[in-house]
């Protein structure tokens, strides 16, 4: 009887020892699960901590730059700083006297997918500003500029110089009376339009009569092919996400962050920053000429518009015709003389307007009154820069950007981000390299070959 006992003791604790060390195998197993994700979502983290300082600090934007500071841009530099991290919490930490039961070391780090700042053409990007300045709640006067769009696009797609010319072209197509000299010869008479003077000065160079010196604007010049509006962007998908992308947030975004004419900003490598988002060309000076031509277009619609229907003002152009020897003598003449006279009073009212908002003046966007006379046109004489109420030149500059296309905002709004940072000294930095989240595919191995694999996605939205 003894003997039986003894067996089956034996063999009762044979099973259980069996089962213990079971146990005992599957903890070890499941901690070093455990360990491995740990060390995973500690690393990945580690990662998301390497921001790029510079670009946070001038353009409260929160991305990885995946040059290092310096390196050729390649994924495999954040995959070499994850499998660093994963090291350090596990082959490396886990040793001598810290070293639990198990091994554990990591074999592959992948990172198989990421969202870079230009994902959708920079709608990542945009969508961080935007929620930037949710949360800060800053705004300027250039928020005025959405409910005004109607008006601003009615300016834009005018075309009274179109017009004008077109007078010009009749006037100049009309055959001219002829008289008869003391000599007995035929001779046309010339019409002596008062107004040719001023409509040759829609041939100057714009900021010459605005009274902007050159020589007050920056001389840089960039070369747009290195920046992303221009190169061929290389990491611009995303996992389909829904981006914020609201105009207003993101005016008051780009008027925060970047400079313009009469505001420029520090550290900036080209002074007129929203000039070169609305224009996209090489220098400063180039951006402004453009942007003071535009400036001029609408002025100009908007004077012309009031010019032509004021009757008073068409009765002294009437008069002013009619002291012309030509058109006493041809009287079809004198409708499109009285025409052309009329444009030249909203031309030259146009220049003034431009000088008042590059001086820092306001002009309203569609003027209630004028001040335009047709002794000025008479005179040959330039109106001076006038003070006064109505939108801001930055106001105006906000309804060019509003103008523009989406996607080319975004991308222009980019090149200063990497025109400004490279200026900084991060020398390889590219918007397309800066990744906002990514998703790592992750294998190790523990003791008694136990083989793990993670995939895990992390990013900062």
């Amino acid at each position: 009887m003894k003997g039986y006992l003894t067996v089956f003791l034996s063999l009762s604790l044979s099973i259980i020892t069996g089962f213990i060390l079971m146990l005992t195998g599957n903890a070890i197993r499941n901690s070093e699960k455990v360990r491995f994700e740990c060390a995973a979502d500690t690393g990945m983290n580690a990662v998301l901590s390497e921001f790029h300082a510079g670009l946070l600090e001038r353009y409260d934007l929160i991305y990885v730059d995946a040059s290092y500071l310096g390196k050729e841009p390649s994924i495999t530099n954040m995959e070499e700083r994850l499998r660093y991290y994963m090291e350090e919490n596990t082959s490396q930490v886990l040793a001598g006297s810290h070293k639990p039961w198990g091994r554990l070391s990591v074999d592959n780090t992948v990172i198989s997918f990421f969202e870079t700042a230009a994902a959708d053409y920079g709608k990542s990007m945009r969508n961080q500003a935007v929620l930037y300045i949710e949360d800060t709640g800053i705004s300027g006067k250039e928020r005025e500029m959405p409910g005004l769009m109607e008006e601003v696009r009615a300016l834009e797609y005018a075309a009274p110089m179109e017009e004008w010319t077109g007078i010009m072209e009749q006037i100049a197509g009309t055959e001219l009376p002829r008289v008869q000299n003391e000599e007995g010869i035929w001779e046309e008479v010339p019409v002596s339009n008062p107004a040719d003077w001023v409509y040759a000065l829609a041939g100057s160079d714009i900021l010459y009569l605005s009274q902007i010196e050159a020589q007050n604007i920056s001389p840089a010049r960039v070369d747009v092919w290195d920046y992303i509006s221009h190169r061929q962007i290389r990491n611009g998908k995303s996992a389909g996400r829904q981006y914020r992308e609201e105009e207003e947030l993101f005016l008051s975004y780009l008027f925060d962050k970047m400079g313009y004419f009469g505001r420029a900003r520090e550290a900036s490598l080209l002074v007129c920053q929203l000039e070169y988002v609305v224009m996209g060309k090489e220098s400063d000076l180039d951006n402004m000429r453009a942007v003071a031509e535009k400036l001029l277009r609408w002025r100009f619609a908007d004077n012309a518009s009031l010019a032509l229907s004021d009757a008073g003002l068409r009765a002294e152009a009437s008069q002013a015709a009619g002291r012309l020897k030509a058109v006493t003598l041809k009287e079809e003449l004198r409708a499109p003389v009285v025409e052309s006279i009329l444009y030249a009073c909203a031309f030259l009212e146009s220049i003034c307007d431009v000088r008042t908002l590059l001086a820092g003046g306001g002009v309203p966007l569609r003027k209630s009154g004028h001040g335009m006379s047709v002794e000025r046109v008479m005179a040959g004489s330039l109106y001076g820069a006038e003070g006064g109420e109505g939108l801001t030149y930055g106001q105006y500059l906000a309804g060019m950007i509003l103008l523009t296309d989406g996607k080319e905002t975004n991308l222009r709004t980019m090149d200063i981000m990497e025109m400004d940072i490279r200026a900084a000294g991060s020398k390889m930095f590219f918007m397309d390299w800066c990744i906002e989240r990514f998703e790592a595919e992750i294998t190790g191995t523990g003791g008694n070959g136990n083989h793990y694999s993670l995939k895990r996605k992390y990013g900062y939205f």
